[in-house]
């Protein structure tokens, strides 16, 4: 009898609500099956058993205990959600049977005055589990095609659950959980209301209890550019630090990485300690904190939802990065009526990059017949060509300095076959957006052959200048203009709804001058949200290496890669032409070989039918790069192989050819400080 109460799944029963996606097992006795009808009495009898104990039949279901949670489980991924016994929200996510994100809270604070505590309305207790039919559990299976990402053919296989709360006044918000085959990910959504068409989030109350014992990388000061630490999570304790978004967490036999999707008309996430003792429940507990805050919510002519906060698993941060497309994957596709550009995007070119050190049209010209003999495809124009960036009476991008020719050089570029990004500051861009003229000035880019803007020092992390930001992206879009945003901007996997923002920087690139074992903690950091603009230099020595860098144009995906940074034609005496000269800067396939934090990184990329190998060390080692992970058997392939001269091991580079097939295992010796690559073409 016990059974057959727990499989009853009426929404109000009155008796128990039970989200299952499985059927409910068959009802028998000892040597005899019942009735259908005999079911039938003993469930009409239950239920009016249920309304004599229980009374009038409520409208809101139990929502399970930590005991008995309601389960979502997909793959090696499993989620687990309950309300606590004063209505809190909770939720856990085990990967591989290895709790990632123990026991933590969800929840919001909405405000009506910002800053009048009155005002606020506390969302993260006293909350219910509403009876409605369409909460439940929804499976999607599917792919996607990028044309302009980590791999061509981006998988979208999840499990949903949707959890609709409501709070004692009526107030009602949806939690919505998705397992899908490379993570997990949350985000609160609010129906569609005329009721309470508008409010304002004050705060948001998602916690990530991360597990004490594993070992954090984070960016701290709240910067995207500032330099990745490593931290052991116990330690992650300190109420008045802010981390910036993503953090990757390494344990035993698992990484996650953890961040948010689809940020776009929100503020951005920062993630916050609770604040606690090392070794207590609490300490290595995290908050998404909304620093830019309160966001609007306007749900008066549709539902309104957050970014998706996001945890990118696997068994190690190689495959964390490796997955970091399911980033984009909760975006939505890009809408094509508003903006039909993007139903036929053959017009988006990714590519290389060079910058001109010299703002005239002869030094632009001559620029772009290196790129002709240097195989590069954009002319990437940077600060100064219509005067100082930081002189507000000489900051109109349509008033270019004397002896710099836009039409002129954009007209070479074309005769040449290459393309021209021009760079705008973000002062010309909030003016002439503000004045209703962005749009002409865009239109002028076009008449002067431009194919791409970059936009510097964007305003960042809130709702509203996000907004804008991406307003931007969408009026350049409809003049068929490519887009490279910089500085501090992050990228949440919005490119895949705005096809023309190619890379975003937010990373602390070439300019910043990283060493080895820095980048590296970088590369499975930033890397875990997809494209970063790292600027690659050649000739001026740094603190990685030649060799370093060289490779590390592989290792680190971009959409635009700038190369030769700071070079001007006479110093690009480029000794390994093969690899910059031919470098692919999207891919089909991409898997890491080897990955260890600080350390190492090794990272394949297939484009069309070669294989590309970017190797970095910042330790001593002899790599093991075993071609079976990548190569079909009975192919025979030339390596092209590009390593530390030992004779120069900070500014030289050599070279060799060998024949290679799926059997062979590439082990070089690496000093730390030097990068390893491979160009693998089948013979």
């Amino acid at each position: 009898m016990d059974r057959l109460l727990e499989s009853l799944v009426p929404i109000n029963d009155g008796v128990r609500m039970l989200f299952s996606p499985s059927p409910p097992p068959p009802i028998s006795g000892s040597g005899h099956k019942l009735s259908r009808r005999l079911v039938a009495a003993l469930i009409s009898a239950l239920l009016a058993a249920g309304s004599l104990l229980l009374g009038a039949v409520p409208a809101a279901a139990a929502a399970g205990t930590q005991a008995d949670p309601l389960r979502l489980d997909h793959g090696n991924q499993k989620v687990r959600f309950w309300l606590g016994s004063d209505g809190e929200p909770r939720y856990e996510v085990d990967y591989k049977g290895k709790k990632v994100i123990e026991n933590s809270r969800l929840g919001l604070v909405t405000v009506t005055t910002p800053d009048v505590i009155a005002d606020r309305m506390d969302y993260t207790r006293g909350l219910k589990v509403v009876g409605d039919p369409n909460v439940g559990f929804r499976d999607h299976s599917g792919s996607w095609q990028d044309n302009f990402g980590s791999r061509s053919t981006m998988s979208d296989n999840y499990r949903e659950l949707t959890v609709k709360l409501q709070a004692p006044n009526g107030f009602r918000f949806d939690i919505v959980f998705r397992a899908y085959d490379e993570g997990v990910a949350f985000k609160y959504v609010f129906p569609k209301s005329a009721t309470v068409p508008t409010f304002k989030i004050g705060k948001e109350s998602s916690e990530f209890n991360l597990d004490r014992t594993a070992t954090a990388y984070v960016s701290p000061n709240e910067s995207q550019q500032a330099a990745v630490v490593k931290k052991s999570v116990d330690q992650l304790n300190d109420p008045s630090a802010i981390y910036a978004r993503p953090m990757t967490v390494v344990g035993n036999g698992y990484a996650v990485g953890l961040t948010e999707a689809n940020q776009n008309d929100y503020a951005r996430m920062m993630l916050k300690p609770v604040g606690a003792t090392p070794g207590t429940t609490e300490s290595g507990t995290l908050q998404s904190w909304l620093k830019e805050n309160p966001v609007s919510v306007d749900r008066s002519a549709k539902d309104f939802s957050s970014p998706w906060r996001t945890f990118v698993l696997g068994d190690n941060e190689g495959m964390v990065v490796e997955r970091s497309h399911l980033i984009k994957t909760l975006s939505p596709a890009p809408d094509t009526v508003a903006n039909p550009n993007y139903a036929d995007t053959s017009w988006i070119k990714p590519g290389t990059v060079l910058r001109p050190m010299s703002l005239n049209t002869a030094d632009c010209k001559n620029v772009i017949d290196t790129m002709v003999a240097r195989n590069i495809d954009y002319l990437g124009i940077d600060a100064g060509w219509y005067g100082s960036e930081n002189d507000p009476a000489k900051n109109n991008p349509i008033i270019p300095i004397p002896n710099f020719d836009p039409k002129a050089i954009g007209d070479y570029a074309h005769s040449k076959g290459k393309k021209v990004i021009l760079y705008v500051n973000y002062r010309g861009l909030v003016s002439y957006y503000q004045q209703g003229k962005l749009d002409s000035l865009f239109q002028q880019f076009s008449e002067w052959n431009i194919d791409g803007v970059k936009f510097g020092f964007v305003p960042v992390g809130s709702q509203a200048t996000t907004g804008m930001v991406y307003d931007w992206v969408k009026m350049a879009a409809s003049h068929k203009l490519v887009v490279d945003i910089h500085d501090e901007m992050l990228s949440t996997g919005v490119e895949r709804t705005y096809p023309n923002l190619l890379t975003m920087e937010g990373v602390r690139g070439d300019e910043e001058n990283p060493d080895a074992a820095g980048d590296i903690r970088t590369l499975f950091t930033r890397g875990v949200n997809g494209a970063a603009d790292h600027t690659w230099t050649h000739s001026l020595a740094r603190h990685t290496s030649k060799s370093f860098r060289y490779a590390g144009a592989v290792a680190f995906y971009s959409p635009l890669q700038f190369l030769y940074w700071y070079d001007t034609p006479a110093k690009i005496n480029n000794t390994t032409p093969e690899l910059w000269d031919n470098l692919p800067t999207t891919w089909d396939y991409t898997k890491f070989l080897e990955a260890k934090n600080e350390e190492y990184a090794t990272v394949s990329r297939k484009s069309g039918n070669e294989w590309w190998i970017g190797s970095l060390s910042a330790v001593s080692r002899t790599a093991n790069i075993s071609l079976a992970n990548i190569l079909p058997a009975g192919v025979k392939y030339r390596a092209a192989i590009f390593e530390q001269d030992p004779s120069n091991p900070d500014m030289g580079v050599v070279t060799k050819v060998q024949v290679v097939d799926s059997s062979t295992v590439l082990k070089p010796v690496m000093t730390a400080n030097s990068g390893y690559a491979v160009r693998l073409s089948p013979q």
